[in-house]
């Protein structure tokens, strides 16, 4: 077993060819979304999303959804995030690769930041694609329980324990259904409470497709153990490989930009001395 955790600069599609057979436990997809621009990152680099039709973004995806296939484990996930342009052509993709029963999801993680139209419905919201490697994925959902809102049309009551529960009466066979509020609930497929990072915040560390910690949260502690690998083939900012550090899960981090493997490795630097001061031991680091 590799006990390291790996930050690569490189070809994801090479790197991934040497991946073993049924090695990864989960992995986590941002590529390019075919939007035709160049940003400048914080140190002045360019980050490069050129303009691709959706078929020939997916084509050129593919190879990569083949080998990512390969090396799951047999309980092991892929998640694909994309926005509108590409999401309904790599869908379909992946149904043929994985096979329609092995779609789980289409996550849908709406936010409010960017700029609105006068000329049709504000463009608010990704599609992350979730498809299990077997029938037998890996899923915790009582790991990433979230709270439940107040004023719902549900009556609350408080049980014999003092605790606040939501009941709802099933009116054509008079179950009762019974939810703690002091427990939460398992998120819908719809994701409203976890905001983009805006421009000010203090998680942002210079790289323009930046995602929030709380989304790869989600994902990462949902569908993994402590010790499992991560990996993230366009690692870009580095937010998969920091989120599987801070939860004990090893990671494989690649992408072919020097600088996103930099800021990645910032990253994860000044995350390892906060945990190794509450204690915790980490793996190294690989170059490779």
């Amino acid at each position: 077993m590799n006990h390291y955790n790996r930050l690569i600069c490189g070809d994801n599609l090479e790197l991934l060819q040497q991946e073993a057979d049924e090695s990864i436990d989960l992995i986590y997809l941002d590529p390019p979304f075919g939007t035709g621009s160049t940003k400048r990152t914080r140190k002045g680099a360019s980050y490069n999303d050129p303009e691709s039709n959706p078929e020939a973004l997916t084509a050129w995806l593919l190879p990569r959804f083949e080998q990512c296939r390969r090396a799951l484990m047999a309980h092991g996930s892929l998640f694909v995030h994309l926005d509108y342009r590409t999401v309904h052509y790599v869908k379909v993709a992946l149904d043929a690769l994985f096979g329609r029963a092995r779609f789980i999801n289409e996550l849908i993680w709406c936010y409010s930041v960017g700029g609105k139209s006068a000329r049709r419905f504000g463009r608010k919201h990704d599609s992350i694609l979730w498809y299990g490697k077997t029938a037998n994925y890996a899923f915790f959902p009582e790991r990433v329980r979230v709270p439940r809102k107040h004023g719902s049309h549900m009556k609350v009551i408080v049980d014999d324990k003092g605790e606040k529960v939501q009941i709802k009466t099933d009116k054509k066979t008079g179950k009762i259904y019974r939810y703690p509020i002091n427990r939460g609930k398992v998120p819908e497929d719809w994701w409203t409470d976890i905001e983009t990072l805006n421009r000010s915040d203090a998680q942002r560390c210079g790289w323009p497709t930046q995602k929030p910690i709380r989304l790869l949260e989600r994902i990462v502690l949902g569908c993994t153990e402590p010790g499992d690998i991560v990996a993230d083939f366009f690692s870009g900012s580095g937010t998969t490989a920091v989120v599987a550090q801070r939860h004990q899960r090893r990671f494989i981090a690649v992408d072919n930009s020097p600088q996103a493997i930099a800021i990645t490795a910032q990253r994860l630097s000044q995350d390892a001395d906060k945990l190794r001061a509450d204690g915790i031991v980490l793996p190294p680091i690989s170059n490779g």
